[in-house]
């Protein structure tokens, strides 16, 4: 569908959210109060910074750091922690209203790791911890879809996974900064993957800064903002640790969302298009 189209699609959509929007929230000046007790205006700004309420497609954009870190004391500084690699990942999003209120996300996602010194694409890497050389294989996700309720988010996974955003409602936190906003949202989450032997644990943290008035509009189906995501997680498997190696992984990345595809760096797409033929631009349906 081309732009004019969403364009089209955004106002008539816009319309429809305003009449349900949260009470005494339709002012956007500067300064307006936010209903921060409201757990709908809770889900409703989680949905529109995850994606476009319109369902008009978003593409993410991000750029990140990953470091190896090892606890104990008496370790030397320099053999405490390392800058792994770097990496840049990309996402294409779609989101929905339904009728009860509820908000409808399927989106894909994928990433390639990237040369701390130079941003070439890895696709080997010499493990510091193990002086080994690995074979860097680049991160695709399916097609995911989710449904945020006013309960928490509905999941569906072929593993068990627990996670402390579950069978609750949607709670973020909002810190004032002059005209904008951070919006915070943090979780910790375990889960066996297929064929592992244990469990997995991760946390995980989004930090949004958006604009307070736009924040405060109802009418807007997307919060335009700047991402910020971080987490800590067990080694990689394809990093090839001895069994039992303590330490653990820190992720942190940057990242902004675009309607145009166009919008997303030229060398970033066409190493999408290279490896991962289509996944920007195969249709992103919504599940019946």
């Amino acid at each position: 569908m081309d732009d004019a189209r969403w364009a089209a699609m955004d106002r008539r959509t816009t319309l429809g959210l305003a009449g349900v929007a949260w009470a005494g929230a339709a002012a956007s000046a500067r300064g307006a109060a936010l209903p921060l007790e409201d757990p709908q205006f809770h889900l409703l700004t989680l949905g529109r910074l995850q994606g476009d309420l319109s369902g008009r497609p978003i593409y993410g954009y991000s750029r990140g750091r990953v470091f190896g870190v090892l606890p104990g004391a008496g370790l030397p500084l320099a053999e405490s922690g390392w800058r792994l690699y770097d990496f840049e990942g990309g996402s294409i999003t779609r989101s929905r209203r339904l009728p009860n209120g509820d908000i409808q996300s399927v989106s894909r996602t994928f990433l390639f790791y990237t040369d701390p010194e130079t941003g070439a694409y890895l696709e080997e890497f010499r493990n510091p911890l193990t002086g080994r050389m690995v074979k860097v294989p680049p991160f695709r996700g399916g097609i995911s879809a989710s449904v945020q309720t006013l309960a928490g988010p509905k999941v569906t996974a072929n593993f068990p996974m627990e996670s402390t955003v579950f069978g609750r409602p949607p709670r973020l936190e909002f810190v004032g900064l002059g005209e904008h906003v951070v919006v915070t949202r943090h979780a910790f989450t375990r889960w066996t993957p297929r064929g592992a032997a244990r469990a997995r644990t991760e946390f995980t943290q989004d930090d949004w800064v958006v604009r307070r008035a736009d924040l405060a509009d109802p009418r807007l189906t997307w919060l335009p903002a700047h991402h910020h995501w971080t987490s800590q997680t067990e080694w990689q498997a394809w990093l090839e640790m001895p069994e039992g190696q303590p330490g653990a992984q820190l992720w942190r990345s940057s990242g902004i969302r675009f309607h145009r595809l166009a919008d997303l760096p030229d060398r970033f797409r066409a190493e999408a298009d290279c490896r991962h033929p289509g996944i920007l631009t195969d249709p992103l349906p919504f599940p019946d």
